[in-house]
């Protein structure tokens, strides 16, 4: 999926080579229909929803962007180029519905960027290992 966005403030244009937010419902199937079959459920599917839809990452040709928040905003950005590793966690459950916790690393022992229950997280390895020689494999 590859979108045409305005980095805010910049009024530049980039292509987004990855842009989703974090799956809901292949994350946590038997959850989701537990919720679904309640009548509490349905107000706790929206509440659940926003709280997805409140949180983006987005990679770009050039940087990566992650951004929490729906009233207010939490915005990281850091440039592809300077990402030295990724990390990505997946329980059998996330394996099999291609999901995943998503951490990526530039300088330091802490993950700049973290962010839960992505989709197709080894596409996120294979764009940064794409524009970043470090994270490729050793042969």
């Amino acid at each position: 999926m590859v979108k045409d966005r305005t980095i805010a403030g910049g009024g530049m244009s980039d292509t987004w080579l990855y842009d989703e937010h974090p799956a809901m419902f292949r994350a946590h199937p038997v959850l989701f229909l537990l919720l679904l079959i309640s009548v509490i459920g349905i107000l706790a599917i929206a509440i659940w929803w926003l709280m997805h839809k409140g949180e983006r990452l987005a990679l770009s040709d050039r940087d990566v962007l992650m951004e929490k928040g729906l009233l207010s905003k939490q915005r990281t950005e850091i440039a592809l180029s300077s990402i030295r590793s990724v990390r990505i966690t997946q329980t059998l459950g996330q394996r099999i519905f291609r999901v995943g916790h998503v951490e990526l690393f530039s300088a330091g022992d802490y993950a700049e960027i973290a962010i839960k229950n992505m989709p197709n997280p080894d596409r996120i390895r294979a764009i940064a290992a794409s524009r970043n020689v470090d994270l490729l494999p050793q042969r």
